[in-house]
């Protein structure tokens, strides 16, 4: 899930199967040239992708 809080700032839900967290509220600030990622989730490969699926739906990759 994708909320932009304010103009060029999102927050991403990356889901955390198995954990009693459930997900983690990433925080995606979105630039020009760069863009920066706050709290990516943790070293998993859900969260990964989550994370992925949602800077593509925002046009960022991973490199921004």
């Amino acid at each position: 899930m994708i909320e932009e809080i304010v103009k060029d700032i999102y927050r991403l839900t990356i889901p955390l199967p198995r954990n009693p967290l459930q997900a983690v509220n990433s925080y995606v600030l979105r630039g020009r040239d760069r863009s920066l990622v706050i709290d990516t989730g943790m070293r998993r490969k859900e969260c990964m992708e989550a994370m992925v699926t949602g800077l593509d739906s925002l046009g960022i990759t991973l490199g921004d």
